[in-house]
């Protein structure tokens, strides 16, 4: 063992034993107190996103999805003028599809502008439905980072604040208010991504619902259209 080995071991190992002590003190949690009060805020628009989402997937499975055989059954039902009956089967499910079907059929004995207003209607009220709390998510999108901005404008105030007390220029001062500067930057870029990608996908979700429904009711209005002409030539 030579003369560097030995000076290496003495200096590393009161680091490692202060490492050691302050991993054993502390744990995420505390780390993440330390970026300030803009932590709580940050949090709540975490765990609000968080349940936004899951709630949106789950609520968009159940009402997007789209029935072959309830269109097929619907069909039929038309084509032999039971209207009511048609109406009644869609009212029972509980996807949008159904009910803009439905909505229409209910306009049935109109004109086909009728069938197409009623549908139409209807389905300005399912995307209600679907795009409900989407809007918090497109907030906290833009809000979080600048939040965690402002953190950082308050873990810089607070730097010179202790610089200037203390009358010390080292890093027992600034560690705090590094602390609090880098935490919130970082915690408001982190809720900003996930309720954005949150926000875009589910977004895209519903387009793809938008556009099978609205190929299912305009085969339903053709389909009405050809119907009616046929009743007319007989």
């Amino acid at each position: 063992m030579n003369l560097l080995s030995v000076l290496l071991q003495v200096v590393s190992a009161p680091v490692s034993t202060a490492t050691a002590a302050v991993a054993a003190d502390e744990n995420y949690l505390d780390v993440l107190l330390k970026g300030g009060w803009v932590v709580y805020p940050l949090a709540i628009l975490f765990f609000l996103s968080i349940y936004i989402i899951i709630e949106r997937i789950f609520a968009i499975n159940m009402y997007a999805k789209s029935d072959a055989s309830l269109i097929s059954r619907v069909n039929e039902l038309v084509s032999e003028a039971k209207y009511e009956k048609a109406a009644r089967l869609c009212k029972e499910q509980q996807n949008m599809q159904a009910k803009i079907i439905g909505a229409g059929i209910e306009a049935i004995e109109g004109g086909d502008g009728d069938v197409q207003e009623a549908m139409e209607a209807e389905a300005r009220q399912q995307v209600a439905v679907l795009e409900k709390g989407m809007n918090y998510l497109g907030i906290t999108s833009s809000i979080a980072p600048m939040l965690g901005f402002l953190g950082t404008i308050a873990g810089v105030v607070k730097i010179f604040h202790d610089i200037s007390v203390t009358n010390k220029f080292d890093i027992t001062v600034l560690s705090s208010g590094l602390y609090q500067k880098m935490i919130s930057s970082g915690l408001g870029l982190f809720v900003g991504i996930v309720a954005f990608t949150g926000f875009t996908l589910l977004n895209g979700r519903i387009d793809k619902a938008i556009l099978k429904v609205d190929k299912a009711t305009n085969d339903l209005l053709s389909f009405i259209k050809k119907h009616k002409r046929e009743n007319t030539v007989r």
